[in-house]
């Protein structure tokens, strides 16, 4: 019966958007297991309300810092008996810059993403963001050459600590912070879909949902164990009028879809929210979304990673990394071009054709390393390649000159690449641009293009030369699954010694 739907999909290297206009009823959320999508689908089930509560505790959590402070310092005083010597205000700064490490570091790992952590969890957590603070607050005190406040550093992380991790036992005594009452969830279907979801509504408190029982098409259905058999798909409307009942998810086998119209209506007409899992979608790596298109909804699959905010950040990072480098390192730039104008013939830049962002081609620019005519004698070299895919290096290349050799051992020759950076071309942390990415073996190595190139990335770091083709595109598609700020900043700062050593270089 699917079969006959029209298919209406717009596909791109990006996403995949696929008109959801003929389903049951237009406009439906989509809903996914967590063991068939990708992890960012797992708290689809929390309330908005649960979220607002995440979003409470990271303010109650800032308010208890700055009351940590001032109990550290009246201990301080009391404990040495003398008061800090000098200007106050350098110990004060210590409160802005502990609540924005505690808060950044906190949203980060999930503390207030607003789902339900057990108190050993959440007190873990407490312990993670005390020693990050801690040492931020010790290398500010380091720098600022603050010695007296080392007593009042390990205070007020102690005092922070305790603060944080009494107001999470209070919570848990009184109630607060939390929905009165569970978000309770119906589940229409059978078979595995319909079995995961029940297990993990039943074993996964963090989501704050509460299974009613399920409903199935026929009597005679199976139902996992422990789970209350509500009616069968007939019976829709009468059953969610009897419960008590906040939303329905439909996991119904895709022969079945159109057979859940009625069901789809009647939660609608009652004002619950609905969810459709659509697992026989393509969807192993891409992130799932829904919107419209011009006013038709719309499933959208995303494989570029990151949000909105989070992508403007890392925009943000390139625009001062790379300022700031063209910047500083003008010296060193105008030294490396002495050098080649002094020790070959032809310009001081190297640009070349390279595939970017979505297939989109843009001039990359190196210094020269090269004689002039190295493109030409390329293909006298070929059959030496000792890289497969798009790639040509070979051991002692009688292309590079003598300059040429140190830049290139040193990565100095990438340096303009900063450029590229600036204008938007490539990112400070990416997978490396390629020259002819028709060459590439397999399918799967063009979801590489779903990012912005960048002058490092794992690859970089990891041996460069020294690894072969097929797993240098594992590294970066690893890399695109697992991206986040805290990876970028990690692999720039891994790069500046792979740099310094030459590890891989050639």
């Amino acid at each position: 019966m699917l079969d006959d739907l029209p298919q209406r999909c717009l596909y791109t290297p990006v996403a995949i958007r696929c008109s959801t206009d003929d389903l049951p009823v237009r406009g439906i959320p989509l809903w996914v297991p967590p063991q068939l999508a990708p992890p960012s689908l797992g708290g689809h089930v929390v309330s908005r309300i649960s979220r607002s509560f995440g979003l409470l505790a990271a303010l109650i959590d800032a308010f208890l810092l700055v009351s940590a402070f001032a109990l550290a310092f009246q201990l301080r005083e009391q404990l040495s008996g003398f008061p800090l010597l000098g200007n106050l205000q350098p110990h004060v700064l210590m409160v802005p810059v502990a609540v924005s490490v505690w808060g950044f570091a906190g949203y980060w790992s999930g503390l207030y993403s607003g789902r339900r952590l057990s108190l050993w969890r959440e007190a873990k957590h407490l312990v993670r963001l005390t020693l990050y603070t801690g040492l931020v607050l010790a290398s500010l005190a380091f720098l600022l050459k603050l010695e007296q406040s080392r007593p009042l550093i390990v205070l007020y992380v102690l005092s922070a600590l305790c603060q944080t991790l009494a107001f999470r036992l209070l919570q848990r005594i009184f109630g607060w912070g939390q929905p009165k009452e569970a978000h309770r969830v119906i589940v229409v279907g059978s078979g595995a879909q319909a079995e995961a979801i029940c297990r993990m509504l039943r074993t996964r408190s963090e989501h704050g949902a509460e299974l009613v029982g399920l409903v199935t098409e026929e009597h005679d259905t199976p139902v996992p164990p422990g789970v209350r058999r509500l009616g069968i798909l007939a019976d829709s409307e009468a059953i969610f009028r009897r419960e008590i009942v906040d939303e329905v998810i439909f996991a119904v086998p895709r022969t079945a879809l159109f057979e859940v119209q009625s069901a789809f209506q009647a939660a609608e007409d009652l004002g619950l929210d609905t969810r459709l899992c659509l697992t026989f979608l393509p969807n192993r790596f891409a992130r799932v979304g829904f919107s419209e298109l011009d006013g038709v909804p719309s499933l959208s699959f995303t494989s570029a990673p990151g949000k909105p905010l989070e992508l403007v950040l890392k925009r943000a990072f390139d625009i001062i990394v790379s300022l700031t480098a063209l910047v500083l390192l003008a010296p060193v730039f105008g030294a490396i071009a002495v050098a080649i104008k002094l020790t070959s013939k032809g310009p001081v830049f190297f640009s070349q054709s390279r595939t970017g962002l979505n297939g989109r081609e843009f001039r990359l620019w190196k210094f020269r390393s090269m004689v002039v005519d190295a493109e030409a004698r390329l293909k006298e070299l070929a059959s030496q390649n000792e890289m497969s895919g798009p790639v040509f290096k070979i051991d002692r290349d009688p292309r590079i000159t003598g300059i040429g050799h140190f830049i290139r051992r040193t990565s100095l020759d990438e340096l303009p690449q900063f450029w590229n950076v600036l204008i938007g071309d490539m990112s400070v942390v990416g997978p490396r641009p390629l020259f002819d990415v028709k060459q590439y073996d397999e399918r799967w190595q063009c979801r590489r293009l779903s990012v912005k190139p960048g002058i490092t990335c794992t690859w970089q770091i990891s041996g460069r030369n020294q690894i072969d083709f097929a797993t240098w595109m594992k590294l970066d598609l690893a890399y695109i699954d697992q991206w986040s700020l805290g990876l970028d900043l990690k692999i720039f700062l891994k790069t500046i010694p792979a740099v310094l050593l030459g590890k891989g270089a050639r």
